[in-house]
């Protein structure tokens, strides 16, 4: 009983110092806002911060983690892999346009000169692994190309995310977000389809 209070505990520590971050992050700026900001916030020591996230990226990371698990239905959601891989990019976009100040830094995140880093915000987010699964239905019906593993693709799809992303944020706020992805999405497909014409020819008029 002793063990599950303390369990409780914790959890709850760790999601206020969760919850709290974010709304710094939104109200104060990513970069303006300090492990010691944090603490204070979530009533907890600096060290105490460290005994759940190992640096405050970790909580952006999850915190977009979070917020994309909506994207594990899509590939049971549709019959079409490219209707469905257009639909995930339509999701994906919208919640970057409702988040925009985040994604900079997360962005960075996933290319930290350190690794470990890198791979480890990659890992947390879902959109390889989703991007795989979609792509790996395409496949068994003749429709996603097999002469790169499905891995390779998706993890293709997944950057030309994150860099139209990170580009649409820092560099073009006024373009409609959307549509930059749907663009640059119907590129990399006609790169991943067998039969690129027939694909940008079925696709033409999908909407996000």
């Amino acid at each position: 009983m002793l063990s599950s209070v303390r369990e409780k505990q914790k959890h709850n520590r760790r999601e206020r110092i969760f919850n709290e971050s974010i709304k710094l992050f939104v109200e104060k700026g990513f970069q303006e806002t300090t492990i010691i900001d944090i603490a204070e916030v979530a009533e907890i020591s600096r060290g105490t911060f460290f005994n759940y996230f190992p640096y405050k990226e970790a909580i952006l990371t999850e915190y977009f983690a979070k917020n994309l698990q909506q994207l594990h239905e899509y590939p049971n959601s549709y019959d079409d892999p490219f209707e469905a891989l257009y639909a995930a990019f339509g999701e994906l976009g919208n919640f970057v346009e409702n988040n925009r100040p985040l994604v900079p830094p997360l962005s960075y995140e996933l290319l930290n000169p350190d690794a470990e880093r890198s791979r480890a915000a990659y890992k947390a987010l879902p959109l390889a692994s989703i991007f795989r699964e979609i792509l790996l239905k395409g496949r068994a019906k003749g429709l996603v190309r097999d002469d790169f593993s499905s891995d390779r693709l998706a993890r293709s799809l997944a950057n030309v995310y994150f860099l139209t992303a990170l580009q649409w944020a820092a560099y073009w706020p006024d373009k409609p977000i959307q549509e930059e992805l749907r663009k640059q999405l119907k590129i990399a497909l006609e790169g991943v389809a067998p039969g690129s014409d027939s694909v940008g020819t079925q696709l033409e008029d999908t909407q996000f």
